[in-house]
């Protein structure tokens, strides 16, 4: 951790080049792209199975609810018996699931929702472990900071792609091929991270689980963070939503791919150059300043509401992403004790991911009889009020 961090600006080639950093990065990359392929994957392979969306849909709504639910125990487990054995067990568990169902597509709907709950619940989590890996690895600071950006960015960037992958495998074969390439994914990435030096040293803290370590979200400053990253997530499952509308409202099939590879391009960016600054203000003041451009940006162009507006608007948006993102992970990494930081990040992920249901949810609802850009309008108007309700708290708990 003394290495090469007495200057403030550092690349993130300097964050990378840590002692072996890149052994528990890379597998934690290999695993995540599974996360990113498999969903789109096992609805093209229910659907062909079952000849119905709908129980396509009901199984990976099982499977996201599943995982969601499990976030928070999986995060403290990791906390408590340490990454070595929480994930082996996950990605073991997490694997079969996908093999199963890539060998049984038309098994009959309660087999297959029982398996998607199984899978949702073994989700591996190689975010939050990855950045209890950059936090041990990297001196708090400038440092530290552009690690978690390379993650953010990184993790951003598999999203994007991740998708992409899984419909060329499916187009090129079927989905099966797709689904086992992702099960491929996620056992070597869960065998190759927790056999990284820097993983095996995350050994838990059993013994050090006293009243003098709190939980995360009783811990002071920490849950109005949380409540305030809920307001990107609604704009975040928004667009999801708006982007095929549009697509619908101009009578064309490209541009919702258009829109959203714009979007997560400009979350990277955004990424990239928030992980090369250093504000001095506290994390909560970052959150407040960011969440607001976001939100200006977003009710502008919804507010304005024609196709180019909203392209370019959405673009915009979108480099506010990962920056939120980022200050949400050093926030979890500063209000919180070592010995729950696990639990801490992905409870981050946890709100973004309840945020973004909640918006997509609203704007599928408000899109049945509102124009696109009036139902992102109302959405960000939602996220508004989220923000402003977790700033007087954050306030009092700036130091």
């Amino acid at each position: 951790m003394e290495n090469d961090v007495s200057t403030e600006h550092l690349s993130y080639w300097s964050a990378l080049r840590q002692p072996q950093v890149v052994r528990s990065f890379l597998p934690s990359i290999l695993g995540r792209s599974s996360l990113a392929m498999s969903g789109l994957a096992l609805v093209f392979l229910l659907e062909s199975g079952s000849g119905s969306f709908a129980a396509a849909g009901a199984v990976t709504a099982v499977l996201g609810i599943a995982n969601v639910v499990a976030t928070p125990w999986r995060a403290r487990a990791v906390d408590r018996f340490g990454q070595t054995a929480v994930l082996s067990a996950l990605g073991a568990v997490h694997t079969m699931a996908l093999v199963v169902f890539a060998a049984n597509p038309g098994a009959p709907l309660p087999f297959l929702l029982g398996l998607g709950a199984v899978a949702g619940l073994s989700l591996p989590p190689f975010g939050s472990t990855m950045r209890v890996v950059w936090s041990a690895a990297l001196v708090s600071g400038p440092l530290r900071t552009r690690g978690l950006s390379l993650d953010a960015v990184a993790e951003e960037l598999i999203f994007a792609v991740g998708p992409l992958t899984s419909a060329v495998l499916t187009a090129l074969a079927d989905p099966t091929l797709a689904l086992y390439v992702s099960a491929g994914f996620v056992a070597t990435g869960s065998g190759l991270f927790v056999l990284s030096p820097l993983s095996r040293q995350q050994r838990g803290h059993r013994a050090k689980r006293t009243a003098e370590a709190p939980k995360p979200l009783r811990s002071p400053g920490f849950l109005p963070v949380v409540v305030a990253i809920m307001a990107p997530g609604i704009i975040l499952g928004a667009v999801e939503i708006v982007a095929p509308a549009m697509g619908t409202a101009e009578g064309s099939a490209v541009l919702p791919g258009v829109v959203l590879a714009l979007f997560a391009g400009a979350s990277a960016l955004g990424g990239l150059l928030y992980g090369r600054l250093t504000p001095r203000m506290p994390v909560e003041r970052q959150l407040l300043v960011l969440g607001a451009a976001l939100i200006g940006v977003s009710a502008t162009a919804g507010l304005i509401g024609s196709t180019p507006v909203l392209v370019v608007g959405i673009g915009i948006a979108g480099g506010f992403i990962a920056p939120l993102l980022i200050v949400g992970y050093l926030a979890a990494d500063a209000r919180t004790d070592p010995t729950v930081r696990t639990e801490a990040s992905s409870w981050i992920n946890t709100a973004v991911n309840l945020g973004a249901a909640a918006g997509s949810g609203f704007l599928g609802a408000t899109t049945e009889t509102t124009t696109p850009g009036t139902a992102l309008a109302i959405c960000t108007a939602a996220a508004a009020l989220v923000l402003l309700a977790s700033a007087p708290r954050r306030r009092r708990a700036v130091p």
